[in-house]
């Protein structure tokens, strides 16, 4: 299994979290869907979806989900899932 940038999932679990309203106490489904999209989305994971199926993953638009983290990121707002460290 490929490691993850842990930035990487924070600021992913934050657009998801955006996106779906900024509900309270969700954090952990947030971070755990960031974490599986962005293996996914590894170098290796696209070859390994492509031999199983015969085509290529669907992937986000990165431009788009990099403008949402940038804007998030500059407010100083954080994700509740950015603050916990393990699942409880």
């Amino acid at each position: 299994m490929k490691a993850v940038n842990y930035d990487g999932i924070k600021r992913r679990a934050y657009e998801i979290w955006e996106r779906d309203g900024r509900p309270h106490g969700r954090d952990g489904e947030h971070w755990e869907q960031a974490e599986k999209e962005l293996l996914d989305a590894a170098p290796g994971a696209q070859a390994k979806t492509r031999a199983k199926t015969g085509r290529a993953p669907a992937t986000a638009d990165k431009a788009s989900l990099a403008t949402v983290a940038n804007a998030a990121v500059g407010k100083g707002r954080r994700p509740a899932a950015a603050l916990r460290t393990q699942p409880h």
